[in-house]
């Protein structure tokens, strides 16, 4: 019986294959994506129980820097890193403008908040526009630094535009931890702004809003 020696490129397609099988069996980067938390809210007044109009928030402005899905670490020489593992598990913005409108429905006792473009047919009557200019964490804190301008969609004037800026201590050194205080954090800018909405209600009870 007579038996060939594999040619070169025999020995070659093989060792092509030996690697491509190692590829597929070697260990890949596990992924562990997060959402912000939901923190329910006392309400803060009823004076929007009987509003008819839309609290509308526009889209959240990220700084250039939180536009990607890592979470960013802090580091103490002032440096920030972000994560290759550790990310959100959908755009920062939409989970931002998600927690903030159900913030204010539960601050304010209204369910006429939404984000843009809102209902169809609602009447806009109160605008709220967000920067976000920081948010971001290291192993013992989580440090916030926001932008935010309420309008009057009738009078088209600006009632206040103001920076909310907060540094929250993290429990423990760890991601699920600061993602816990990175959704408190949005729950006390959220408080902040349904503050500033009450007061506008409360001085401009009796204005109407034709549609």
């Amino acid at each position: 019986m007579n038996f060939r020696l594999p040619t070169v490129r025999t020995q070659w397609l093989l060792l092509a294959c030996v690697f491509l099988l190692s590829g597929c069996i070697a260990p890949t980067t596990t992924n562990s994506l997060y959402t912000l938390q939901p923190i329910r809210q006392q309400p803060l007044g009823h004076e929007f129980s009987d509003f008819k109009e839309i609290i509308l928030l526009m889209p959240v402005q990220l700084a250039p820097h939180l536009q990607g899905r890592g979470l960013i670490n802090q580091r103490t020489s002032g440096e920030a890193s972000t994560s290759a593992s550790h990310l959100w598990a959908g755009p920062l913005d939409q989970q931002i403008g998600q927690q903030i409108v159900a913030n204010l429905k539960d601050s304010l006792a209204t369910d006429n908040v939404a984000v843009y473009p809102g209902p169809r047919f609602g009447v806009i009557r109160y605008q709220l526009e967000v920067e976000m200019n920081e948010f971001s964490g290291n192993d013992g804190s989580f440090t916030t630094i926001a932008v935010y301008t309420l309008s009057d969609a009738v009078g088209k004037n600006i009632l206040q535009r103001k920076t909310f800026r907060q540094t929250r201590p993290i429990d423990k050194p760890d991601y699920s931890s600061y993602v816990t205080s990175a959704s408190q954090a949005i729950a006390d800018l959220s408080k902040e702004a349904a503050t500033v909405l009450l007061a506008a209600r409360r001085s401009q009870p009796s204005i109407h809003v034709r549609p």
